[in-house]
């Protein structure tokens, strides 16, 4: 390879709403002046500029160009490490290209609001109002409130307030006079409600309160006029009573008609209370890589035979990997799925549970991030249904309406976590790279250390040459190798003159990626795990064995899957190249299975998702074709789930090329496809309809990206 890469810094942080740059440089090592074309790739490609984006270097010469990352003032950026990989692509040798990977940490914030609502109130004592208070940020907040009034007394609901981040609370707030307006004009008396978020200057709200008099001004008037006529009533009524008496004039007696019934109304059942806990364990294990939420209802009153149907929602860092669920509810369209299919399960949907049952609660179990993690999962009875076969109906009388109930699940990081993943892997090369970051928790009592972790492959594969493992800047990887077991240093205290691959924290080495090439056959469909696990930990004077060293550190594994269809997703431009003002044509290729001759992967589909995204300069001109659903705001492209043996339809799109664009040297235009397939693992060997078995632990979000750039002529 004649070209060297660099990216500074390895790693930066950034908060939303900012922006922060990377340095890439190149060095031409070759015989011939070279042009290279940087492109921002995976999840950060919409998040940054290149500028130049086209590099002329020339032979033993250096070239940089400077890449810009922005980040949306928005709350939903979560907080952690997002992996910015930069591809460089030689003009005169595109195959040869390199990939930099450098980290951006996203920082958090919080962003607090408060409202009024309604801000003016009316009353003869008093009124109540609500206060609004918002965090927009990606982070927890918490705010006091104060009020404060001269001729009014305030009673508030909570003096404080926890406000997850994204998330909205309301507390009460009762405006009472603290004396009476027996009449006269109204009075109108101010107040004030001070939000104090923390780390946050104080927001001031202010608020009226108009008090009406008890008795209008007209009152006297007519309490006077009332009394005369009264006054008159009487004494008319006494006269024609005198004048009976002395006529003797005798009155009909009037007689008694027969009563009719009345037909009485036969109550209406009173909704049924239900109490729901949730709850979960305050110190779960990090190693176990889970974390259970439990979720309890109290219906005693239920009809026989109902079933509570408990909306629950989890973010999106959580995986439900099983549940305990009688089954579970589609929140859109109220499908009766199966339990324990976690592929299927969405945040929101309804877990149904058996109140009548001696355990009247659902086990939920999500895995969680390896790099620790802190959400809320929440979960709040929606109504009581029962289920004959597939139908659902709803029970009368119902549930009456109660809160969410909320638990903070919160995971500390492990001393090391690992991750595995495949990089762009060729499905008709006999060679697959992948992708080992082994990460540390550092602190400031952090010793030099060494790390060993045991590499295994599915038994297609060949074992793996962990003597060709090697790092980003090339240098091998192992400091010394077990058969399968590589051992990799993480030093401390060393001087920036000498720190190399990897992100370094200050003089210390926090995260180190290794390339290990894994020897597979071709023209085979099999599926398998590569997996991970630590074989021993040395800081210092403390050193630990294999089993110990896995009770402190998740395993990782990663799909290794071969197949004529590696990634669903094919992207293709008709015409490949374009001038001003003309139009093209996109087709976006889908293969819902990964294996030409297996189906499980098929079946267990249910959510087909493709999400583009393009360079300003070419347009689309119309929404796609082949869309079950398109949003148009956020380019995403969902599909309808494909029949079995079906094939996925094409994506079709049209672009047009900007009359009036100027394209600063830039030859093409990118479009993007990235396609997300959610697929659940077969229960047992019944379920596969043919191919290799599937391992326990198959991946159930299944991503592909596609980029593939539009040519321009220049006229």
């Amino acid at each position: 390879m004649a070209t060297v890469a660099d990216i500074e810094p390895a790693s930066l942080t950034i908060t939303p709403g900012t922006s922060e740059q990377f340095t890439l440089t190149l060095r031409n090592e070759g015989d011939d002046v070279e042009a290279y074309r940087l492109t921002a790739i995976d999840d950060a490609a919409d998040l940054i500029v290149i500028e130049p984006d086209t590099v002329l270097v020339h032979p033993g010469e250096t070239g940089t160009a400077v890449a810009t990352m922005q980040l949306a003032h928005s709350g939903t950026w979560a907080v952690g490490e997002m992996v910015v990989r930069f591809r460089v692509v030689p003009a005169g040798d595109p195959d040869d290209f390199l990939v930099l990977e450098a980290i951006a940490t996203i920082q958090s914030f919080s962003d607090v609001a408060g409202v009024l609502t309604p801000p003016t109130l009316e009353g003869r004592r008093g009124a109540s109002t609500r206060i609004s208070i918002t965090n927009s940020g990606n982070a927890h907040a918490e705010a006091d409130l104060a009020v404060s009034a001269g001729n009014l007394e305030l009673t508030i609901d909570r003096p404080r307030v926890a406000l997850p981040a994204g998330s909205t609370q309301e507390v009460g707030l009762r405006v009472h006079a603290r004396s009476v307006l027996w009449r006269g004009d109204p009075e109108q008396h101010d107040f004030t409600v001070t939000v104090t978020p923390e780390g946050q200057p104080s927001a001031t709200l202010e608020g009226t309160f108009r008090q009406v008099p008890l008795l209008p001004g007209w009152t006297f008037v007519a309490a006077i006029v009332g009394a005369a006529v009264i006054g008159l009533g009487v004494f008319i009524g006494l006269a024609v009573l005198l004048w009976n008496g002395l006529t003797g004039i005798a009155r009909p007696v009037a007689t008694t008609e027969a009563a009719t019934e009345t037909p009485t109304s036969t109550p209406t059942a009173e909704p049924v209370s239900v109490v729901t806990a949730l709850t979960s364990p305050a110190d779960p294990d990090p190693a176990a890589g889970i974390v259970v939420a439990t979720v309890a209802v109290d219906a005693a009153d239920a009809p026989q035979d109902a079933l509570v149907a408990v909306a629950v929602t989890w973010p999106d860092q959580l995986a439900l990997a099983s549940d305990s669920c009688v089954g579970w509810l589609d929140a859109s369209t109220d499908d009766l799925r199966e339990p324990d299919a976690p592929g299927l399960v969405r945040p929101g949907d309804q877990c149904l549970i058996d109140p009548g049952a001696l355990r009247s609660q659902a086990d939920l179990e999500f895995t969680v991030p390896p790099e620790g993690f802190t959400g809320t999962v929440s979960a709040k009875p929606s109504r009581l249904v029962s289920v004959d076969d597939t139908r659902v109906s709803e029970v009368d009388p119902g549930i009456d309406p109660s809160a969410a109930e909320r638990v903070e699940i919160t995971t500390d990081a492990p001393p090391y976590w690992m991750q595995v993943e495949a990089y762009r892997p060729d499905p008709d090369s006999s060679t697959r790279q992948y992708v080992m970051a082994v990460h540390r928790s550092l602190d400031a009592n952090s010793d030099d250390a060494q790390f060993a972790f045991r590499i295994s492959t599915p038994d297609f594969a060949d074992p793996p040459n962990l003597f060709g493992a090697f790092l980003q800047n090339g240098a091998a990887a192992c400091v010394t190798v077990e058969e399968d077991v590589c051992v990799v240093d993480f030093p401390v205290d060393v001087p920036p003159a000498e720190q190399g691959s990897g992100r370094w924290v200050g003089g210390s080495l926090e995260t180190q990626w290794i390339f290990v090439p894994i020897q597979v056959p071709t023209g085979e469909s099999a599926a398998g795990l590569v997996s991970l696990e630590a074989a021993g930990i040395t800081e210092g004077d403390e050193e630990l064995g294999a089993n110990e060293a896995a009770e402190l550190v998740p395993p990782a594994t990663g799909p290794l899957v071969l197949g004529s269809d590696v990634f669903p997703v094919d992207v293709e431009f008709d015409p490949s190249t374009a001038a001003n003002g003309d139009e093209v044509q996109a087709t976006v290729e889908l293969t819902a299975a990964i294996f030409d001759d297996r189906t499980a992967a098929e079946d267990g589909s249910r959510i087909v998702r493709v999400k583009f995204d393009w360079s300003d300069r070419i347009d689309l001109t119309e929404d796609p074709v082949g869309c079950a659903e398109y949003d148009a705001e956020n380019r995403v492209c969902t599909l309808e789930e494909a029949a079995a043996g079906d094939e996925l339809p094409d994506i079709e799109l049209t672009f047009r090329v900007d009359d009036d664009a100027t394209f600063d040297g830039t030859d093409h235009a990118d479009l993007l496809a990235k396609a997300s397939v959610l697929t659940y693992p077969p229960e047992d060997e019944d379920d596969l309809t043919g191919g290799a078995d599937v391992p326990g632990g198959w991946p159930i979000r299944w991503d592909a990206t596609e980029i593939q750039p539009l040519d321009f002529t220049f006229g």
